[in-house]
């Protein structure tokens, strides 16, 4: 008895199928056209996006670690300047996820529009180049016209800056940000600890030199922030080895002046005085002897922290379009028309029955 009905069940499953391919055959003419037309459409957006050339560049960045421990001084001096030298001096990796951050934030981006790029003869920003493309005939910028209309409305006015700290970015300064997010692309190798920095533009120049300036940016910013607290304690300690060295050198000259002075004196009082000076140069002097000797020491540890960057693959002017992939486009409207058409006529008698019963009530 079951295999009688599933039997019967079978043959209903293949009965359907049939009944559905014959009502997709029926309307063979139909769907062809809608095909067709999709396909054409497909053709017409294509081969208005223009064409895409990526220039890329490979580095590796070498941590090196701070085997030279540092005294008590050095690390009083930092604390008294506020400066925490503890385990961020000896850390010897930045965390990968800070190099999307870097080229995401806004001085990064600014700093990108503000490079120069050279445009035929003319030597411009990068900012005037990417203002110069807005302007230009574009299908998308049409297309969208309304929208973007109403967004600018709506947004125009709506809030102003409060704190002069807090970055304010108008309108057209905001667009062109938002650009640099598809226009710059880093992939990280985790594994190996390579990273690739790529840079999109319809012109394989601009690309290029993008990709020059975004990388150097981004190993400067990567330095910084390697060497932010030896940097600071180096500035600090700087500061001190001036201001020591200027009373240094006044008490030497305090010294030398009270002795010259009195040198047919020597009465006990005279003997004080010139002790009491002696002391406070003898100390001026050890204070300036270990914050040159700090400073000495900074320096030589700011030198064997900073990150060494070798280029794997230099930056290449591309000969090649990376984007967009026209046949791939096109296959997928031809493939979107062909199912659009076939859900059509395959649900067109339900939407129908459905349609009529609404009516009725």
């Amino acid at each position: 008895m079951n295999k009688k009905n599933n039997q019967i069940y079978d043959e209903n499953d293949s009965i359907d199928l049939i009944e559905l391919l014959s009502i997709v055959w029926k309307e063979k003419i139909l769907i062809i056209k809608s095909t067709l037309i999709f396909t054409l459409i497909g053709i017409i957006y294509s081969f208005s996006l223009k064409d895409n050339f990526t220039a890329s560049s490979i580095f590796y960045p070498h941590y090196q670690s701070n085997e030279i421990s540092q005294s008590q001084g050095l690390i009083g001096l930092a604390g008294i300047a506020g400066i925490n030298l503890g385990s961020d001096i000896n850390s010897n990796n930045i965390p990968t996820n800070l190099y999307p951050n870097i080229i995401n934030s806004p001085e990064f981006k600014i700093e990108i529009l503000d490079s120069k790029v050279i445009v035929g003869e003319n030597e411009i920003t990068y900012r005037e180049y990417l203002i110069s493309k807005t302007s230009q005939f574009n299908i998308k910028r049409i297309l969208f016209f309304p929208i973007t209309f109403l967004s600018r409305y709506t947004k125009q006015n709506e809030f102003k800056s409060l704190d002069k700290d807090i970055l304010e970015l108008n309108e057209e300064e905001y667009l062109l940000h938002k650009s640099l997010t598809d226009v710059i692309i880093i992939k990280l190798n985790e594994k190996e600890g390579f990273i690739e920095l790529s840079v999109k533009d319809n012109n394989p120049l601009i690309a290029s030199q993008i990709a020059k300036t975004a990388n150097e940016i981004l190993q400067k910013k990567i330095i910084d922030f390697k060497l932010k607290n030896l940097n600071d304690t180096y500035k600090f300690i700087s500061l001190q080895l001036d201001i020591a060295k200027d009373n240094f050198y006044k008490l030497q000259d305090s010294l030398a002046v009270f002795s010259d002075k009195n040198r047919n004196i020597k009465s006990d009082l005279f003997l004080n005085k010139y002790s009491r000076i002696e002391s406070e140069y003898n100390i001026s002097k050890n204070i300036y002897n270990e914050l040159a000797l700090s400073k000495e020491k900074t320096a030589i540890e700011v030198k064997k922290n900073t990150p060494i960057f070798t280029i794997i693959k230099p930056v290449v002017i591309p000969n090649e379009k990376s984007d967009p992939k026209r046949s791939s486009i096109i296959i997928i409207y031809s493939l979107m028309g062909l199912v659009f058409m076939c859900s059509y006529i395959l649900l067109k008698p339900s939407i129908f029955q459905t349609w009529t019963e609404i009516n009725k009530k």
